[in-house]
């Protein structure tokens, strides 16, 4: 999304969290296919994701009113899928009795381009098989610090305040996640890896 985009949606929001409901589409079209990716990569699976989408839209909508204008609408939007997210997972934790298996994770990544070889996508895919497989191996503030500095574009000041934490915190488990992925995507032959960040 380009900077006049991220504008366009800071000011929608803006007239929304005023009370301007015949905004909400225009809101809806920008913010949703990133919050939508976002509770994928959080959750891992098709279903959850939908549900906790759902979740983080209605939520956003009761919330508006906090929204600060002036701020960007994604580090907000964010923290708060996040927050549910971490809501659901202490649930789990403490009736694990009651969680049905969400069978293997869905590995989602950009929208495939219909002009690139079959051989590309292939191994495109399995290249974010292998990161998605890591990603599920770190801790929650590790894997979302990557997934908002590399994946959401998010600078370290916005992904601090999403995660609720210092950009210091942010950049160790940002490096530490990056390094890992970097190992793991080695490991699995992808050597033009071994020497940069992913």
């Amino acid at each position: 999304m380009s900077r006049a985009e991220r504008e366009d949606l800071d000011e929608i929001m803006r007239r929304y969290a005023l009370g301007e409901e015949d905004v909400f589409d225009r809101l809806y079209a920008l913010l949703a296919p990133r919050l939508y990716r976002f509770c994928l990569r959080l959750t891992g699976c098709a279903p959850e994701a939908d549900d906790l989408f759902q979740e983080s839209f209605l939520r956003i909508h009761r919330a508006r009113a906090s929204y600060m204008a002036g701020s960007s609408v994604y580090p907000w939007a964010f923290a708060i899928a996040r927050s549910l997210h971490l809501d659901r997972l202490r649930y789990r934790r403490r009736h694990p009795e009651e969680v049905a298996p969400t069978g293997d994770p869905v590995v989602h990544g950009p929208s495939s381009d219909h002009t690139s070889c079959p051989e590309a996508e292939v191994g495109a895919h399995e290249l974010l098989r292998v990161v998605t497989l890591e990603l599920s191996k770190m801790s929650e503030l590790s894997r979302v610090a990557y997934l908002l500095l590399k994946e959401e574009g998010l600078n370290v000041s916005e992904a601090a305040a999403v995660l609720g934490t210092s950009t210091d915190v942010v950049k160790q488990r940002a490096h530490r996640a990056y390094n890992q992925i970097r190992a793991a995507l080695c490991a699995a032959g992808w050597t033009e890896h071994c020497h940069e960040a992913p």
